[in-house]
């Protein structure tokens, strides 16, 4: 049996040779030109390419200007945001509230809203003007008017 290997051994030979073997390079690919997914895509419905189109157009525009391209935003609004900053309740009608860096206390209202009720751990608050809310808040916790959503810190 000579010129045999046995089988055993030819796994470690094989995976030597393989391995010694220098590195297949593939030419670079290019991308594709036009850079807008076509709508009879496989991976990607009408709406999705639509998307994809509009975010490549603003990436090109961002490169070309150095901004990033500004959404429409809503019109300022006319009320502040409201935030939280802590909260003291020693029974019915016997609370303070500490918000937007005003003391609230019963019969003592702040500007711009209302502390309806509170808790032992949140205030129940009223806002007027051209779209009224009312909202509950924890301390550390900020209503933001634009967005008319509670979010977690102060917010100012």
């Amino acid at each position: 049996m000579m010129g045999r290997m046995p089988v055993r051994a030819a796994g470690p030979l094989l995976f030597m040779l393989l391995a010694s073997m220098a590195p297949v390079r593939l030419p670079a690919a290019e991308p594709p030109q036009g850079g807008v997914p076509s709508s009879k895509s496989f991976m990607f419905n009408s709406q999705e390419a639509g998307e994809l189109a509009k975010a490549l157009a603003d990436f090109e525009r961002m490169k070309s200007t150095g901004n990033a391209v500004e959404e429409t935003a809503a019109p300022p609004p006319d009320v502040p945001n409201i935030y939280v900053s802590a909260l003291a309740y020693y029974g019915e009608g016997q609370w303070t509230v500490w918000a937007n860096g005003y003391r609230i206390v019963p019969g003592k209202q702040a500007p711009n809203f209302s502390v309806v009720s509170v808790n032992e751990d949140r205030a129940e608050i009223a806002v007027g003007g051209t779209k009224p809310a009312r909202f509950m808040l924890h301390p550390y916790q900020t209503w933001r008017a634009r967005y008319n959503d509670i979010v977690e810190g102060i917010v100012p």
